[in-house]
């Protein structure tokens, strides 16, 4: 009976080293496109953690450039990456964004870092990646100059990067066709599907600025909060009524105030982008697309997230206030309300 179902038609034969030659190059292609995508989003987040520093409670200390090492050449993706970033046996850096402490000290893209602070790369290439940690970590740490010398072509060129402070939530690019991005308290993740999703920078920067603001307004660690005042108040009253709905009560506490959390990233998000030099006057068009990818996000009620029509008037509303505050050269900074506020419209 299997036999029956087989196909009919005369395939192709594949010689296996001949397939196994066009799975490395694809293996390439992802890297290069997993690459660009890095490469817009650190070169929008830096921005954005600078500019945004001091409203941060959370912060370190960074160069900005942005380096890569070989890995196991025994393994397919690693080989891939080797021969994307030309890498040997050294630390290359991949980019040095405009604007950042490592362009302003004299680094570059593709320079090859040979010694930092004095201390010379390992032989090993096995060890570089924790060299490079270890070192930059260390000479970060105060926001000392930091002396480099790196292979540059044929050159061995010596600089000296200060590094400057920015908000310490590192970014990340997720390899996902799902249009989102998310924040876990310590990273933020952008999915490649919103990257694709987005027009331009201005909205990528309000998206980033979004998440930025879940970690530093501590919404996670309040949705935590809120759960464990929840799961109490289910026990009590599972306990009165023989049941238990501390799991039941934690849910429900951990989902009050999930709307105003996310009305609050939206807001202080358009500011964080408007810090870092973007322009936020139309990037409210963004929660159009998403309703029509969405419709379902368009009632005024919402669930955990605000309505995206609610989300598009609030946004469009905030960046008038940021331009008003422009041409009144006043300072960006998102207005707060008193705490016995909270809660009340305003």
């Amino acid at each position: 009976m299997a036999a029956a179902c087989a196909p009919v038609s005369k395939l192709p034969e594949i010689d296996e080293a001949v397939a196994e030659e066009e799975a490395q190059k694809q293996r390439e292609i992802t890297i290069e496109e997993l690459e660009k995508n890095k490469h817009l989003v650190h070169r929008l987040s830096l921005r954005i953690q600078t500019a945004n520093a001091e409203l941060c409670k959370k912060t370190a200390y960074t160069t900005g450039a942005r380096i890569v090492v070989g890995g196991d050449s025994k393994k397919p993706f690693a080989r891939a990456g080797r021969k994307v970033y030309g890498l040997g046996h050294l630390a290359k850096i991949v980019q040095v964004p405009p604007r950042s402490a490592a362009w302003a000290g004299g680094l570059r893209d593709g320079d090859e870092i040979l010694a930092i602070g004095g201390e010379n790369s390992p032989e090993k290439a096995g060890k570089v990646e924790a060299w490079i940690k270890k070192r930059l970590e260390e000479m970060s740490a105060e926001g000392t100059p930091i002396p480099f010398t790196v292979k540059r072509e044929d050159e061995t060129v010596s600089v000296e990067v200060t590094p400057v402070p920015v908000c310490d939530y590192p970014f990340h690019v997720v390899q996902d066709d799902a249009v989102n991005a998310t924040a876990d308290s310590e990273t933020v993740e952008v999915y490649t599907g919103m990257i694709r999703f987005v027009e331009n920078d201005d909205e990528l920067a309000l998206i980033l600025g979004h998440e930025l603001a879940h970690n530093t307004m501590e919404h996670i660690q309040k949705s935590e909060g809120n759960y464990v005042a929840g799961a109490l108040v289910g026990a009590v009253f599972g306990a009165i009524l023989g049941v238990d709905l501390s799991g039941v009560g934690g849910r429900i506490g951990a989902g009050a105030f999930s709307q105003e959390f996310e009305a609050e990233a939206d807001y202080v998000g358009v500011y964080y982008a408007a810090r870092a030099g973007f322009d936020v006057s139309g990037v409210a068009k963004l929660w159009r697309r998403m309703a029509a990818r969405n419709p379902g996000s368009i009632h005024l009620s919402g669930s955990t997230h605000p309505s995206s029509a609610k989300r598009f008037i609030a946004i469009e509303k905030t960046a008038e206030e940021v331009t008003a505050k422009k041409t009144k050269g006043e300072a960006l900074v998102p207005e707060t309300v008193e705490d016995g506020d909270h809660g009340k419209e305003n």
